[in-house]
């Protein structure tokens, strides 16, 4: 099992050929620096390891609290925390329920803000996944 700090080397080695294959693939510069960035910032604050009194948990400051109660619901390294897809998909959905719930309140129009493409929160996700992924093989290896 990797070090906290192998993990965020791993990451910050990775963010630049994620993104360049993703603009190979969409053709399409925003999207592939969407894809790296949330390449970096999932793996660096949405890791797999926010189940645990962790680098990433701390990363998050005075918001940590935020994910006491995701912490005391996923046991370490738990099918849920530790499974590619099922693990991002849930942080990703934690994380956006208060946002969307304040951008309901604020009455904002969440296909306007994305332009109209829903495929950001595509290239958002796979981002998160691939660094998830880079997490879980230096877990596994």
């Amino acid at each position: 099992m990797a070090s906290g700090k192998v993990h965020d080397k791993s990451i910050k080695d990775t963010t630049l050929a994620v993104g360049v294959a993703a603009l190979i693939v969409t053709g399409d510069p925003i999207m592939g620096i969407t894809v790296a960035g949330s390449h970096l910032l999932g793996g660096l604050f949405l890791s797999p390891d926010l189940d645990i009194y962790s680098l990433p948990f701390k990363r998050w400051g005075f918001l940590k609290f935020y994910w006491l109660p995701y912490q005391r619901a996923v046991p370490h390294r738990s099918f849920i925390s530790h499974t590619p897809v099922i693990g991002s998909l849930l942080r990703l959905l934690y994380l956006a329920f208060p946002i969307l719930i304040l951008l309901i309140l604020l009455q904002v129009d969440l296909v306007s803000l994305l332009g109209g493409n829903m495929f950001y929160l595509a290239c958002i996700w796979f981002g998160a996944e691939t660094s998830a992924l880079v997490h879980l093989w230096l877990d596994y290896k």
